[in-house]
């Protein structure tokens, strides 16, 4: 052990892979823009065993930093559901493995596996990416909605050993505070953010020859106007939603393409789906894709469309803005905090085919007025070096607490 500060993240994330959603992404910023006095420690599952072998440390390189990395498992199809929940097969691979570190601090993303550092006097720390009254929308994909009053008993237990929680939704950290009165002031709200190094607006001209491009690569023609969306396809993004909504937006205007950007467990339905509305010509599933590409694909999009049943607060609504890209939206978790109807994008109105197309068409009609500055303005304080810095200072914190106890 070294001087510095030495964090564990607990989460099956493989940030040198590519895995659809935004907590893998969180987790990924956290490690790439970490402070020069915090060494971070990531347990998490892998995309590439050669690379990456489970049951190894092995040092990764995300650019800015560097990170120990410990696969617990392999995860063979990323977007892909099994039969048994990933939560539940890494903390059973958490059981039987040796790890070989002591931490400062211990992070969970995930409440779930905390449960096997109920007797690791470490301090610990939480990150909450939802209101978990969700598990009450029935449009969750999460599976404790089967018995939400058995999740909420095991958090009422876990979190009491957490000594401090970040949330990304605000409303959940009063639902929390509330809860938990006398550990009130552990719950803290944190934004999510947007790489700059990665999300940023690009000149006419080189967009031009940037869409001619991957015009070529993904089947689409230069003078269409792209809609986009990133995410998993999956109930709780609900990409049949948009699919309806486009299919009514493209009655109305002749030059639209809809792009979806990820991959899940609805994409068999959603190419069906598109069969059936004889549309094969103008939707394109790209797959999932990295984040470059993600980026780059914005940078030559008109649009981004969230149709989300439910939400924290969406990275990828902030890496559209950021890009300078409008946005159009369902009344979900914190856009209101970036998206300003009329100014930078719309929102829906409700949850309705109707009422998503309405907000798309008048999307585009605006685009002009909407696109560039108006975006990049709101996306301009959600970036790391802002967002994340409660966070290191929390880490620091937490391990003078260890330290001192020594």
């Amino acid at each position: 052990m070294n001087d510095k500060i030495c964090v564990g993240i607990i989460y099956p994330a493989d940030p040198m892979g590519t895995i659809p959603g935004g907590i893998d992404t969180f987790i990924r910023g956290i490690l790439r823009w970490v402070p020069d006095d915090i060494e971070m420690h990531l347990v998490g599952v892998s995309t590439d065993a050669y690379q990456r072998p489970v049951g190894k440390w092995t040092q990764c390189d995300l650019g800015r930093s560097k990170f120990w990395f410990y696969p617990v498992l392999t995860l063979g199809e990323p977007g892909k559901r099994s039969n048994i929940p990933l939560s539940l097969r890494f903390t059973a691979a958490l059981m039987v493995k040796k790890i070989g570190c002591s931490f400062d601090v211990i992070e969970f993303h995930r409440i779930e596996p905390s449960l096997l550092y109920w007797f690791d006097m470490t301090p610990k720390t939480a990150v909450i990416h939802t209101n978990m009254e969700a598990l009450y929308n029935k449009n969750a994909d999460i599976r404790w909605k089967a018995a939400p009053w058995l999740f909420f008993k095991l958090e009422d237990w876990l979190l009491q050993r957490m000594s401090s929680v970040f949330v990304v939704r605000e409303d959940a950290v009063r639902v929390y505070r509330t809860r938990y009165s006398a550990l009130a002031d552990r719950f803290n709200f944190t934004p999510t953010w947007m790489d700059p190094d990665l999300f940023y607006p690009i000149s006419k001209v080189t967009q031009g020859k940037l869409k001619a491009e991957l015009a070529e690569k993904y089947g689409f023609l230069t003078d269409e106007f792209l809609l986009i969306s990133v995410g998993r396809l999956d109930q709780s993004k609900d990409p049949l939603l948009l699919l309806s909504a486009f299919a009514a937006v493209s009655e109305r205007i002749s030059d639209v393409r809809l792009l979806f950007v990820g991959d899940g467990v609805l994409r068999e339905q959603i190419a069906q789906r598109i069969a059936e509305l004889r549309m094969e010509g103008k939707v394109i599933i790209a797959g999932l894709r990295s984040a470059k590409e993600v980026a780059d694909l914005l940078r030559v999009s008109g649009i981004f469309i969230l149709s989300s049943a439910y939400e924290g607060m969406p990275m990828c609504v902030l890496e559209a803005l950021g890009t300078g890209v409008p946005v159009v939206t369902t009344d979900v978790g914190e856009v209101r905090r970036v998206v300003k109807p009329r100014e930078n994008g719309e929102i829906a109105r409700d949850r309705s085919v109707e009422a998503l197309a309405d907000a798309i068409i008048s999307c585009h009609k605006n685009y002009r007025k909407y696109a560039g500055q108006a975006c990049t303005d709101a996306a301009s304080d959600y970036v790391p070096a802002k967002v994340l810095a409660p966070m290191y200072e929390n880490y620091r914190r937490l391990a003078a607490m260890k330290r001192a106890e020594l």
